[in-house]
Parts: structure tokens; C-alpha cells; sequence
């Protein structure tokens, strides 16, 4: 599932691309993917494009009209400047072609440039949502300005559920998935089945410094195309966070750290990966 890096790399590229433009055509191939009422789509212009955790938010009309964007497990966006030519590079993922649309193409909206963008989803979870405003309960963005030390202290304090756990809550922490719950873990040097309640002011400041710097690096890489490489730019182009994992998925594989054998274990029914030197379950 894309996560904050993967949608915020998303998110940048669309924002140079499609603000300014007037959507001419919203084509839903597939219902379920699509809730709102699409002729009152047509004609408006994309004014900005925001996002809170892994939701991205293209605004459109006056007054705003939020097109939100979940892409759950196997979503993409894909842009062509040529709704008559959307030829790319490489093969698309799970299209096995490189032309658009292919056959997991959900929604197609066509611009007054002729430029397109395709929403693919293979398993058909993810969703585009119009509403008058953001509608998804989520909790703070790793990137606001909300995100401090203290409000992760106050949010840490309240329950006794394992620190990983407490990480993917999205109605605490907006943003945070798998791959980065478990490498800003093993950066912070915490285990991940700690009991959150359990965390001192030293280990709450370092793993809030570690999200951050495991976020950032994420996001200078534009993300993470991991083993199934379903994500990818709107160009088509994978990330390349997925090249410098820490330890997720590095089973059986030495840390970088101490040289210590990452291990695989279950926590909330997710694969959690820690390196259990680095990590000392206290």
C-alpha cells in the first residue's frame, strides 16, 4: 500500500502538471471505484492538490470540490500529456503493457490540453471520493507542524498497545504504514512490540526524529516500489526508497548496523521486521 512518501511523490508530480487545467471528460469504467456525481465534475478546474496521510486531494471548482484519493492496496495514477498516444517507458504493473488505459483503468480524467490521467486499481479497493471537504478521520500528518514530540508523548501515554501498532493507527498518525513503522523502529533502536505507554521522553524524542529522518530519505528517493512494484510515479518510473530498506523485508539478512540477523515475527496480524541486537525487547 502506498504510504506517505509514495503519495507526497505522487502528489508533487501531479501538482506541476494538472493545476490550471479544466477537466473535459471523467470516465468511470468501474462503479465501485468512483462515489460522487461526475457531471458536476465537468467544466471545473484543478486548483490545487493536498494530501493528509495517505489521502490526496485534488481540489477543484469554486466553491472547492475535493476529488479524494485513496489508492489502498494496488491504486495508481498515471499521467500522459496525449490522451491519443499514453504510451510509457516501461511495462505498467499489473497492466503488463505499457499503454493506458489497460485493464485494471477504474476512472479516466481527460484534460482541455488533451493530457490524461488514468486511476488503475487491480484489487479495486481504492477509491476517488468527491465531497465539499475532506471527509477521512485521520490524525496527525507526520509532515504538519502538529507532529511534535509532545503529541506523540500524549498519544503514546493512553494506551498499551504494542508501539507498532500505535504507529499504524491512522487516526493518530496520519501517514505511517508498514515499511516505515518498522525502519523508523529499528532507527530509533525500539522494539517494535513495546508497549507504548512503556516509552521515556529519550525514546519518544529519538523516535520521533527517526519517522522523520526514515520519511525524508523515503521522500528524496520518491518512494518505495518494494517486491510487487505495483507503486509507481505518474511517469511510470518506480521509487527507489526499496533499495535502502532497513529492515523491512530483510528476513534472515544482516543488519546494517551490528550485522545481527533480522527477524520476521506477527504483531496485529502484520510482518514485523527488527533486528533483535538493535532492538531489545526491555
Amino acid at each position: 500500500m502506498p504510504e506517505l512518501p509514495e503519495v507526497e511523490s505522487i502528489r508533487l508530480y501531479l501538482e506541476k502538471e494538472i493545476v490550471g487545467k479544466r477537466i473535459e471528460h471523467f470516465k468511470v469504467m468501474t462503479q465501485r471505484s468512483f462515489f460522487g456525481n461526475k457531471s458536476s465534475i465537468f467544466g471545473k478546474v484543478v486548483k490545487s492538490i493536498r494530501r493528509k496521510g495517505k489521502v490526496l486531494h485534488i481540489i477543484i471548482g469554486e466553491p472547492d470540490i475535493f476529488l479524494s484519493i485513496h489508492l489502498k492496496l494496488s491504486g495508481q495514477l498515471l499521467y500522459s500529456k496525449d490522451k491519443n498516444d499514453s504510451v510509457f517507458t516501461n511495462n505498467i504493473p499489473m497492466a503488463n503493457s505499457n499503454k493506458m488505459p489497460g485493464k485494471t483503468t477504474r476512472i479516466i480524467i481527460e484534460f482541455d490540453d488533451d493530457s490524461v490521467l488514468y486511476f488503475n486499481d487491480l484489487r479495486k479497493f481504492g477509491w476517488i471520493k468527491q465531497n465539499e471537504f475532506p471527509i477521512e478521520p485521520l490524525g496527525v500528518d507526520i509532515l504538519s507542524i502538529l507532529f511534535t514530540k509532545k503529541y506523540l508523548s500524549k498519544c503514546f501515554i493512553k494506551t498499551q498497545r504494542p508501539i507498532k501498532t500505535v504507529l499504524l493507527d491512522q487516526t493518530i498518525i496520519a501517514g505511517i504504514g508498514n515499511i516505515y513503522a518498522n525502519d523508523s523502529l529499528w532507527l530509533a533502536g525500539i522494539h517494535p512490540s513495546v508497549k507504548s505507554s512503556t516509552l521515556n521522553n529519550y525514546q519518544i524524542n529519538k523516535l520521533h526524529n527517526s519517522i522523520l529522518s526514515i520519511i525524508n530519505e523515503s521522500l528524496q528517493k520518491s518512494g518505495s516500489s518494494a517486491k510487487d512494484e505495483l507503486y509507481v510515479l505518474p511517469d511510470g518510473t518506480k521509487g527507489n526508497y526499496q533499495n535502502d530498506f532497513k529492515v523491512y523485508q530483510q528476513t534472515d539478512k544482516p543488519c546494517i548496523k551490528c550485522n545481527s540477523t533480522i527477524v520476521n515475527i506477527k504483531i496485529s496480524g502484520r510482518g514485523t521486521f527488527f533486528c533483535p541486537k538493535c532492538q531489545v525487547e526491555s
